[in-house]
């Protein structure tokens, strides 16, 4: 099977015995359509879906009511993300015979496609008997049962190909069996399935039977990302872990752009142990979160914002951990990753001491275009702010961002309340201004 450019999957057997194939099949059709069937299929088999389409459509002028035919046109569009031109004629092919099974799972892809999730499955649970394996069925059926929210059905579907895979070690499209791994362990971990750990053990030896080209490195280091989201489940947070470090030993993203995700892993789950953890408070929470959204490098509005917040939060510690020493030390100790983020931070803390790294972070601030008042009031509010963020309690809020690992958010500011930039206003009248 092969994946074309639009990420439909099509069945691409070697050429010779293909060619043979189509020989068998077009003999048994009428001559007025044989010749034109027969350069179709080959089209199809190149992925030159304009061309199949262009005399698919000559086929129906000839026979209008030709369920191959009808079918093979709607399997096309679909192959070309034209789902709503592709739906009536993949249901004329199937009233035409209802035996189609390959036009009754394009029709069940046409509606994925489409965004009718509902009449998907319902699609999909009509077709019976399937045989042979397909795995881009049992992906998009997934897929759907998932977007209509029957999430425990999914995962027996996710599951029934990663464990044809298993059990057979064939793979005919290692993305679309990679993405099934993908979505079988988040829905694992979000329902508590018993199989996790068993199931995290195959998605392991799959990662070692596959070549870690570029392609899989991206599709690695997105699946990591994706399934941290399901970290608000403690008991997959273990397992979680065993995969983030079978990664990190055995270098399958060495050498690669995408290397950062294995910290940004660690650190996610230690941000949700944190956050239940009655040893840290909430300052030092949002501190740590602060350092770890804190941008490397870029310019853009949310690296503006995250090192402004960054800022104001080292300030707050300079001051915090004069009293609170011993909290510090044991965030070393059992929340190393995320420790490791702020150690710049503390190095420098302690090269200058307090008062002259508040006087550093002073300076820093005062870039930044929207502080716009004199030093002393800008000192005023900061610790206006840090007294302020001293008395807050955790909250347990948990968002999620794309394709970031994760983000945490803090107690909601209230209009009135100094903004934590430190600039002395009013949160309403500075960066809650756009709100």
């Amino acid at each position: 099977m092969e994946e074309n450019k639009n990420g439909i999957i099509t069945i691409k057997s070697n050429l010779n015995d293909y060619m043979e194939e189509i020989d068998r099949y077009t003999a048994q059709l009428p001559l007025t359509i044989r010749e034109q069937m027969r350069e179709a299929l080959y089209a199809e088999y190149n992925g030159d879906y304009e061309r199949q389409e262009e005399l698919c459509r000559e086929m129906l002028e000839a026979d209008p009511d030709h369920a191959d035919v009808l079918g093979m046109l709607g399997r096309c569009l679909v192959s070309q993300r034209r789902p709503e031109e592709a739906i009536p004629f993949l249901q004329r092919a199937i009233a035409e015979d209802p035996s189609q099974k390959e036009s009754m799972i394009s029709l069940g892809q046409a509606y994925q496609a489409a965004g009718n999730y509902k009449q998907a499955v319902k699609t999909f649970e009509s077709v019976t008997d399937l045989g042979e394996h397909h795995p881009f069925y049992n992906s998009a059926y997934a897929d759907c049962l998932e977007k209509v929210g029957q999430r425990e059905k999914a995962r027996e579907v996710f599951r029934r190909e990663v464990t044809h895979w298993e059990e057979t070690r064939e793979i005919e499209s290692v993305d679309l069996l990679d993405g099934c791994f993908q979505r079988l362990l988040y829905l694992d971990g979000v329902l508590g399935a018993m199989e996790t750990t068993v199931d995290i053990a195959v998605y392991k030896r799959f990662l070692s039977t596959v070549t870690m080209d570029a392609r899989m490195k991206e599709n690695l280091a997105r699946n990591i990302a994706y399934l941290s989201r399901a970290l608000t489940a403690r008991t997959f947070r273990i397992p979680f872990r065993s995969l983030v470090r079978e990664v990190e030993e055995q270098g399958y993203l060495l050498d690669s752009e995408q290397y950062y995700i294995i910290e940004n892993a660690y650190r996610s789950v230690e941000s949700y142990e944190y956050h239940e953890d009655n040893a840290v408070s909430a300052l030092m929470e949002s501190f740590l979160s602060a350092e770890s959204r804190a941008p490397m490098a870029g310019a853009g509005e949310e690296e503006h914002e995250a090192k402004l917040t960054a800022l104001s939060y080292e300030w707050y510690m300079t001051r915090y951990i004069e009293k609170h020493g011993e909290e510090l030390l044991y965030v070393a100790e059992k929340y190393p990753h995320s420790y490791m983020r702020a150690v710049t931070f503390l190095d420098q803390l302690q090269r200058l001491g307090p008062e002259g790294m508040r006087e550093a972070i002073l300076d820093q601030l005062e870039t930044f275009d929207e502080i716009k008042v004199p030093r002393d009031a800008l000192n005023a509010g900061m610790e206006e702010a840090y007294q302020k963020a001293l008395k807050r309690k955790k909250e347990p809020v948990y968002l999620s961002e794309g394709s970031g690992t994760y983000k945490r958010s803090a107690k909601k500011i209230l209009p009135n309340d100094p903004c934590p930039c430190g600039s002395g206003k009013k949160y309403k009248k500075c960066h809650g201004r756009n709100l």
